[in-house]
Formats: structure tokens, sequence, C-alpha cells
């Protein structure tokens, strides 16, 4: 298994710890024996991926998940490397359970090693784009597979190694490091946009009296830097919008049909 890692800005950038609320589910939906979520974990999805003796070619022509449900390639593809490693490998597959809703998956491998080696087997219950190499030829190797949760936004995730091992890093993770630096009160919203080409990305500001759909508490801007074994969250720059002018609220059942509150 790989290590998940979004290492935060040092300490005296911080705020004080506080306790982030779950928001994205579970990324087991569709399990091996061909059920929606029927007792699966991580690990079990993990073992049932084997690319013993797999070609490159089986990418494109056949799910290697081994799953009773319907699955089906949506697209694959290959990423050469500017150093001799082994190119990595990915396909993404469409999977139809037969008690539950569609989901997608990642498979992506490293094949032309002594030993094949599966580095993500992921789903999402939305959809993936194809993996982008963000990071390459200098030693540094930042790979950004863009995906999206069914309403809950940003599923992304991000694989890094500088040719000792590969760690890797999640949109959700990063959120979280977002969250614990921004203000009391404040929450990075989803969508979030990742440049990793850059080293940076951007999101809006949610305040906690926010409704579901909008965010009102300003813009972030959220630098990256990668060491030797970590992807780091360097920098978070918040610009807060400063509310103006007066509040104005109206409630149907009043007899007037509107009624103005200019206390705020």
């Amino acid at each position: 298994m790989l290590a998940a890692t979004a290492t935060a800005a040092p300490a005296s950038a911080q705020v004080a710890e506080r306790e982030i609320p779950e928001e994205y589910p579970v990324y087991e939906f569709v399990c091996p024996d061909g059920g929606y979520q029927s007792g699966c974990d991580a690990s079990d999805i993990e073992r049932a991926v084997d690319l013993e003796g797999v070609q490159a070619a089986d990418f494109a022509q056949r799910c290697l998940y081994l799953t009773q449900a319907e699955c089906s390639v949506i697209s694959s593809g290959q990423i050469n490397r500017a150093t001799e490693d082994p190119a990595l490998h990915w396909q993404i597959l469409g999977l139809q359970p037969s008690d539950g809703p569609y989901a997608e998956m990642l498979v992506l491998g490293e094949i032309g090693g002594p030993l094949p080696a599966t580095l993500i087997s992921q789903q999402v219950d939305g959809y993936f784009d194809p993996p982008v190499a963000a990071r390459d030829g200098d030693g540094r190797f930042i790979l950004h597979v863009p995906a999206r949760n069914r309403g809950l936004g940003n599923a992304d995730l991000v694989l890094f190694t500088s040719g000792d091992g590969w760690n890797w890093t999640s949109a959700e993770e990063i959120m979280r490091q977002v969250d614990r630096l921004l203000p009391q009160g404040f929450w990075i919203a989803s969508p979030v946009g990742f440049n990793f080409r850059e080293g940076s990305a951007f999101a809006l500001v949610r305040r906690d009296s926010d409704a579901g759909c909008c965010a009102t508490g300003g813009v972030v801007n959220v630098d990256f830097e990668q060491t030797d074994h970590s992807l780091n969250v360097s920098r978070v720059s918040f610009t807060q919008t400063q509310p103006v002018g007066e509040v104005h609220e109206a409630f149907p059942e009043a007899p007037s049909g509107m009624v103005e509150d200019d206390a705020g």
C-alpha cells in the first residue's frame, strides 16, 4: 500500500487545531462479488486487481478488476517518463453492480519492471479524467488524476516520487489541510482547481453560515512544495470577502409581502 500524505504549512502559520467534519463517502462502491457496498473494503478491491502476466494491450482490452459486476474499459493509456523507469499504464473502468448505481474505477500500475505493481485501484461514484504527468524530468515526478464525486466535488488523486518509492495524497486530504489553516468559521469549497504543473490550487471559501449552494467567504490560493517523500502545502493565501450594504429579508407569509430588516 502507498502512504497517503499531505503536510501542512509550518506550525507558525497555523491556527488552533479543530475538528474537521466528515464530508466524503468511502470509496468502496462495487465489490468483487458484484454487489454494491456489499461488505468489501479497500484491501479487498486491491487484491482483486492482479497485474501478473498483464501486457500493455490488456489495459485497453479487458477489465483488470476481478469482479462479478458488469465491467467495461472506458479509456486507457500509457504515460512515459523522462527517466529509464518503467512507463505507467492506466485504465478507467465503468462498473455496474447487480443492486446499485453505476461507478467508475481507475487502475494504475507499473508492468515493465521485475515485478508488476498496482499503484492505485480507486473507485468513485462520479467520474475520472485521464491522468496527467504534471512534473517530470527534474528528478521528481507528479501524476495528477482529476476526479469528481457525484454531489460532493473533488475526488482527485496525486501520486508523486523522487525515485525512491511512491507516495500519494487525495483532494480530501489536501482540503483538510487547507481548512486547518483558514480562520475559524471558514472552509474551502469544492470544486478546487488544482494546477500541479504550477504547484498551486485555487478555490472559493465558504462561511459557516453559507447556504449549500453558495460560497461567500472569499478566495484561497494554495502553494505546494514537493520534497523527497512528501507533497507539502507550503502556503495558503486567503482573501476574505467583506459584506457591504444592507441586508434585506423577505418573508412570504407577511401580509405586506415584503418585510425589510435594515439592522444588518
